[in-house]
């Protein structure tokens, strides 16, 4: 009669901890979905922002000019908003939030506002004064055609202020986010978009040479930006007292993780960049569309992948810094879970549709055949890195929790190596296609690398289950790609109207998505039983018997 008691406290202490996982789990959805749908409008309204640039500026001298010019303040918004200095910041401002000294905290926020303030003013001078020196080394070929060189130059030097505003604004939103305040900094995107969408449409169809407006809604998204996330920064304490310290010991910690990072949790970014350099060697138009396709490309990763990453960071670091290490494996392997389960459908649906997506969303104008058949021949290749670059989101913010910076930096080295080599050798017979495929595989390296180290350094991340997550989807989504080719090969999309163009490809993308969730539905219900637990109102509770 003992043992029974005790049988029955184990059953509710195990129910228990399973009930207090689907918690952390809703919190990190809840989060997840406060990035994510400001990141949705922003994505639409990113989209449009395209559609516009192609139409000024197709994929032709000014399109590659602006591309170009507008590599460097854009890396270094990727490395800043979405990379090594949140990574960096956000695992130290906890650490200092979880000793409960508001005046410490604010301290090193102020401090470190000021720093980064007097550092990108530099950097911002220096980068006008130097456009001419970097725009040469980045693109030498274009001094062959008359006047691009000049034209990149210019563009180069008005965009470079963009640098100063979005770093500001990248520091406020690693200060919102530490507090899971996600929701505004996830908005000011849609602020950027929204600044270069209407100076274009007022602006450049009047304008000899468009891609100025363009350039110039470029800086006053950045302004926008910072500006309004300020006031919220105020309400959560921040006072922006002046006070400059580099020697400040949360300062320095800060600079020790952020240096590193900036290669190793960007090495993507860092490729793209070398990717467009390459590009400047083959026929015109190769840069641009590098630049369209990896803009449906990062739309598909924008909706949920890169809302995950940045809600996981603040929840890895206060699980890093209790040194919960069960919590933060359930963390990782739910996070993988959701990856696998929404971005297999969405890297076949690429696959089989990207032709027809760059013809509805980008075909119109100055943006002909031969830039579709560019840019959906990229699409293509960019489509198989979607899992892994997804991952790599969820494994970078692991190792920053830990503020190891070290392993990030080995993995990424090697991946670029692998990249540049592959690059070279399959550009020439694939063209910029080869350049796209090169990216990818040297994504999906880094994140099997990153995988097994983590592995290493905190135990089994059961990969069996993560396996079987896998196959089951992918077979889905196998199935799914077979019967939207079928529906979707029956039509050619340029005789019809923008209308029907939208119609059927909302039509094939429905289709696909019945097809795989009915296939999850019958035969995997348990990973789709787990997402729906998530959004009930209630946690259910077990009835002992």
């Amino acid at each position: 009669m003992s043992k029974k008691p005790k049988k029955e406290k184990s059953e509710k202490e195990n129910f228990s901890g399973q009930n207090e996982e689907v918690k952390e789990n809703r919190a990190l959805v809840r989060s997840t979905g406060a990035v994510a749908a400001p990141t949705l409008l922003s994505r639409i309204l990113g989209a449009a922002r395209d559609i516009l640039q192609a139409k000024f500026l197709g994929t032709g001298t000014a399109a590659d000019a602006f591309t170009l010019a507008f590599i460097i303040p854009n890396l270094l918004r990727r490395l800043t908003a979405e990379g090594a200095m949140t990574a960096a910041f956000i695992p130290v401002f906890t650490s200092l939030k979880k000793e409960e000294n508001k005046q410490k905290l604010w301290k090193f926020a102020n401090i470190f506002f000021f720093d980064l303030t007097l550092l990108m003013t530099g950097i911002m001078v220096a980068g006008i004064l130097l456009s001419p020196l970097l725009v040469q080394v980045t693109a030498p070929k274009f001094d062959s055609v008359p006047g691009k060189m000049d034209l990149t130059i210019a563009l180069t030097r008005i965009m470079f202020p963009y640098i100063f505003f979005i770093s500001l604004a990248a520091l406020a939103m690693a200060v919102l986010n530490s507090f899971k305040k996600f929701f505004v900094p996830a908005f000011t995107p849609v602020l950027f978009n929204l600044s270069i969408i209407t100076l274009a449409l007022i602006f450049a169809g009047n304008m000899e040479e468009p891609a100025y407006i363009f350039a110039l809604g470029v800086v006053l998204g950045g302004i926008l930006q910072l500006a309004f996330q300020i006031p919220f920064l105020w309400k959560q304490g921040m006072r922006f007292t002046p006070g400059i310290s580099f020697s400040h010991p949360a300062v320095r910690k800060v600079g020790k993780l952020m240096v590193p990072g900036i290669f190793g949790v960007s090495i993507h970014q860092i490729n793209f960049l070398i990717s467009r350099v390459m590009a400047t060697s083959l026929e015109e138009g190769s840069v641009s569309s590098l630049y369209y396709s990896s803009r449906i490309h990062e739309l598909t990763l924008g909706l949920f992948s890169i809302a995950l990453a940045t809600a996981l960071l603040p929840t890895f670091s206060e699980q890093a810094a209790v040194k919960d290490i069960p919590a933060l494996k359930r963390t990782f392997e739910f996070s993988m879970k959701l990856i696998i389960l929404i971005t297999m459908p969405a890297m076949v649906g690429l696959l089989v549709l990207n032709k027809p997506i760059i013809q509805v969303v980008f075909q119109y104008g100055q943006f002909d055949i031969q830039s579709t058949a560019m840019t959906s021949l990229c699409l293509f290749y960019f489509a198989f890195s979607l899992p892994f670059i997804s991952g790599i989101k969820v494994l970078a913010p692991a190792f920053y929790s830990f503020k190891d910076t070290k392993t990030p930096v080995v993995v990424a080295f090697i991946a670029m190596l692998i990249y540049i080599s592959l690059a070279l050798i399959l550009m020439r017979p694939l063209r910029v296609g080869g350049i796209a495929l090169s990216l990818s595989v040297s994504s999906i390296i880094n994140f099997f690398l990153l995988f097994i180290l983590l592995e290493k350094k905190i135990g089994d991340l059961r990969k069996k289950a993560l396996l079987s997550s896998s196959v089951k989807s992918i077979f889905f989504s196998a199935f799914m790609g077979g019967a939207v080719w079928v529906f979707i090969r029956r039509f050619e999309l340029p005789e019809y109207s923008l209308f029907l163009r939208v119609t059927i490809l909302l039509l094939a993308i429905l289709i696909g998505l019945c097809i795989y969730f009915a296939g999850h539905s019958f035969f995997n219900r348990s990973e789709l039983n787990m997402v729906r637990q998530l959004f009930r109102k209630k946690i259910p509770k077990k009835r002992l018997k």
